[in-house]
């Protein structure tokens, strides 16, 4: 894909699977990781156009992974997707900086648009 680069970071496969096939149908490359540390290590080598990731995760979870990424001055300012069960202002207290929320379970528009919205 030659479109915008999406890291989507999961520790549920069917989810990274899933959408991986809807955002390379939208036109996106798409990298995924397990955990926050395999998307860090990603990151180490190329910059992604946009992180989606979900809070919940072993090894590193996606707060751990959004504050390193708000430490980092070339990643501070990649737009962050966050999807969770969690309540949304539990994330706002963990998370550093501006990110836009998806509730689990989520709806595939909604993701869509958000990505959009995002990368305008």
């Amino acid at each position: 894909m030659t479109g915008p680069t999406i890291l989507i970071v999961d520790d549920e496969y069917g989810i990274l699977e899933l959408l991986d096939a809807v955002f390379e149908d939208e036109g996106y490359r798409v990298i995924t990781a397990a955990n926050g540390k395999g998307a860090l290590d990603w990151m180490a080598k190329e910059k992604p156009n946009l992180l989606i990731t979900d809070m919940v995760m072993p090894v590193m979870d996606g707060a751990a992974l959004i504050a390193a990424m708000a430490a980092n001055p070339d990643l501070a300012n990649v737009p962050r997707v966050v999807m969770s069960s969690l309540p949304e202002a539990e994330i706002a207290a963990r998370c550093p900086g501006r990110f836009a929320f998806v509730r689990k379970p989520f709806r595939i528009a909604e993701v869509i648009r958000l990505v959009a919205e995002a990368l305008a």
